[in-house]
C-alpha cells in the first residue's frame, strides 16, 4: 500500500504564498484569506495557523517577492564588468521589474501602494539591501579610480534618489504616458555621470 506523504510545514506555507499572489495580481486588495483557503482547499483555519492575519500574509508574499528582486539584484553585483556597468544593469532591471508589475499588473499596485504608504517592514527591507548592494559596488568603483571621491553610503543613497522616478512604483504609474517623462537610460546615465564626476555638491552629512 502506497502511502501519501503529508507536505511538510515549509512546503505547505509556499504554496499558501503562491496562491496568495496569484490571487493578489487578479483581485488585488480585496483578496481575502477565505479566498485562498479556497484556492488550497483547505480550511481558513488552516491558513491562519500560517499567517494569523491577512497584513501578515500580504507582508509574507510582498516579502518574498522583494526578496526575489533583491537576490537578481545581487547576483548582477557579482558579475564581471566595471562598477558602471553593474549599477546600470542593476538600475534598469529594478525599473523592468517594477514597471511591469506597476502597468502590466494594476491589481497588484493596489497592495504596493498601501504598502508604501504604511511603511511595511519588507519594504524597507529592501531598500536597505538596494543601498547596500549600491553601497558595496561604489567603494569598487572608487577603489578602481572609476568613481569620484565620497561617503559611499551617502553616495549610494544619492543614486538611488536619483533614480526614484524609475523605481518608485507610484512615479511609474504616474509618468508611464507623459511627454516629459525620460528615458530610464537617461536617468542611470545622471545617475552614474554624478559617481564619477561628484563635483561641489555634499557628500558628507552637514557639508
Amino acid at each position: 500500500m502506497n502511502v501519501v506523504e503529508r507536505p511538510s510545514h515549509e512546503e505547505t506555507r509556499a504554496r499558501i504564498l503562491d496562491v496568495a499572489w496569484d490571487l493578489f495580481r487578479r483581485l488585488g486588495a480585496r483578496t481575502t484569506i477565505g479566498d485562498v483557503a479556497e484556492q488550497l482547499g483547505m480550511s481558513s483555519a488552516n491558513v491562519y495557523r500560517f499567517y494569523p492575519s491577512k497584513q501578515a500574509l500580504c507582508e509574507a508574499v510582498a516579502s518574498r517577492q522583494l526578496g526575489a528582486l533583491t537576490q537578481c539584484a545581487g547576483e548582477i553585483a557579482r558579475r564581471p564588468g566595471s562598477p558602471s556597468e553593474r549599477i546600470r544593469a542593476t538600475m534598469l532591471m529594478l525599473y523592468e521589474c517594477m514597471r511591469d508589475s506597476m502597468i502590466s499588473e494594476s491589481r497588484v499596485h493596489e497592495i504596493v501602494d498601501i504598502a508604501i504608504k504604511e511603511s511595511w517592514p519588507a519594504i524597507e527591507t529592501f531598500k536597505q539591501d538596494c543601498c547596500a548592494i549600491v553601497i558595496g559596488l561604489v567603494t569598487e568603483g572608487q577603489a578602481r579610480g572609476e568613481f569620484g571621491p565620497g561617503d559611499p553610503m551617502l553616495l549610494a543613497g544619492q543614486t538611488l534618489c536619483a533614480c526614484a522616478g524609475i523605481h518608485h512604483p507610484t512615479l511609474i504609474a504616474e509618468f508611464k504616458d507623459s511627454p516629459t517623462a525620460l528615458p530610464p537610460e537617461a536617468v542611470v546615465a545622471f545617475a552614474l555621470r554624478a559617481l564619477t564626476h561628484p563635483g561641489p555638491f555634499p557628500t558628507e552629512t552637514g557639508a
